[in-house]
């Protein structure tokens, strides 16, 4: 049996792809900071920062997927922004270095990154060949890639993927978009003009499972294929719930919210028109390609005839 090895898979979507991985038929080892029980796996100790006992199970494993990462959304402190550096670059070297002292190093290494590599790409079509943007996600997008990347695993074949925005029961981007749209407030951010790269959970851990048995190497942007503008998306929010329109929320808000949560300026409203120009290269098949296919499963039990035309 195949063994594929998930590091942050009790985590909002290491979880759906530890549930994708056991439905393929792999043997799955979780990488857990915590004392946990996940259904169907086994669940390995580590701290995250040093090689230990746990570098036993990737020797032979058909794959390594590591989608650790500290929250963007928390207030940034100083504590907060060296947490996020670390559990992404200084954790993703660490385990470059795990796989050099195997003796069966993984067959290939998925290393998460986001789409905040490409920075504010204003309203323009942005694959996987785009140079990086400017500005602190940036710069700290392509120092995490660059730790996976880099490392010195010539026997590995490695690919990272930019997530978008990832739209799943439980996560914290569909609930609280859900609610506010329910409480009335699913108006735009500000503008509402700048574009939002989505993906929905199920086809992300597809995505990421399907790409371990696929001959994908480098950059592959982990977002559906037709981003939608943020006021595009809350129409579809409140078309799905049945509600009716809602003002935009001004920009001095999102100003005065970054600024207490220590957020770059434009992290709220920076456009992000992303598109996954490698999975569909590759013949990836998304279950969920439209906005409108993602919500009509994840609001499904919305009686039909609260929905309606926002």
């Amino acid at each position: 049996m195949k063994k594929a090895v998930v590091a942050g898979g009790t985590g909002f979507i290491g979880a759906a792809v530890v549930r994708e991985f056991l439905a393929s038929g792999y043997e799955v080892v979780v990488l857990s900071r915590k004392t946990a029980t996940v259904t169907g796996a086994k669940v390995a100790q580590w701290d995250g920062r040093t090689l230990g006992t746990w570098t036993a199970d990737l020797e032979g494993a058909a794959a390594l997927v590591n989608l650790t990462g500290a929250s963007i959304l928390a207030r940034w402190t100083d504590q907060h922004k060296l947490a996020m550096r670390v559990s992404r670059v200084d954790l993703s070297s660490m385990l470059g270095e795990a796989i050099g002292k195997c003796a069966v190093p993984p067959q290939c290494w998925i290393n998460a990154s986001a789409v905040g590599f490409y920075g504010d790409t204003g309203a323009r079509k942005t694959a996987e060949s785009a140079r990086p943007g400017r500005g602190v996600l940036a710069e700290m997008c392509v120092a995490w890639e660059n730790a996976a990347l880099q490392a010195p695993t010539p026997h590995t074949r490695k690919a990272v993927v930019r997530i978008g925005y990832v739209l799943g029961r439980g996560g914290p981007g569909f609930e609280s978009l859900a609610r506010a749209t329910k409480l009335m407030l699913g108006g735009p951010l500000g503008s509402g003009r700048q574009y939002m790269a989505w993906i929905h959970l199920e086809d992300l851990a597809r995505l990421i499972v399907w790409a371990v048995s696929s001959e994908v190497r480098g950059p592959m942007n982990g977002t559906a294929p037709n981003p939608v503008t943020n006021a595009e998306l809350m129409s579809a929010f409140r078309r799905a719930y049945g509600r009716p329109p809602a003002p935009p929320l001004p920009g001095f808000a999102l100003q005065a919210l970054s600024a207490a949560m220590g957020w770059p300026e434009d992290m709220i409203t920076a456009s992000s028109r992303v598109v996954p120009e490698v999975a569909l290269a590759h013949g990836f098949q998304f279950k969920f390609p439209t906005i409108e296919a993602a919500l009509a499963e994840l609001t499904d039990e919305t009686p039909a005839a609260w929905r309606g035309v926002a």
